[in-house]
């Protein structure tokens, strides 16, 4: 593969730990905390806001989809270990649950640094 962009670099950054779900890599990349009349006795008094940064969910899916066809995010789906997906297929963008692979964090590290 060649250069990862941004988006790619992103994602395979919030699915670094763990396996996370196409909301939660949402979350991570395009929404941020807001603190704002935040107090810990209440739950409800904090909010998520639209990062400065933001990337559309139509671009993370794509981006999603790129990186598994890479070999560099590996899918789960929720009801079986692992899932290789097809191209007649891709209900796995919604369903699964992805991690960076080995080859995945390499290339992640090869672009440490890289902008775009």
């Amino acid at each position: 593969m060649a250069a990862l962009d941004r988006i790619q670099r992103r994602i395979l950054n919030a699915a670094a730990d763990d396996y996370e779900d196409l909301e939660q890599i949402y979350r991570s990349i395009s929404l941020t905390f807001s603190s704002h009349n935040y107090r810990p006795s209440d739950p409800n008094a904090f909010y998520w806001r639209e990062a400065e940064d933001a990337v559309p969910l139509s671009e993370i899916i794509e981006g999603i989809r790129v990186l598994v066809e890479s070999g560099l995010l590996s899918v789960r789906l929720p009801e079986s270990r692992t899932y290789a997906p097809t191209s007649q297929d891709v209900s796995y963008l919604w369903r699964g649950w992805f991690r960076i692979t080995e080859k995945g964090r390499i290339a992640l590290e090869a672009n440490r640094g890289e902008q775009g």
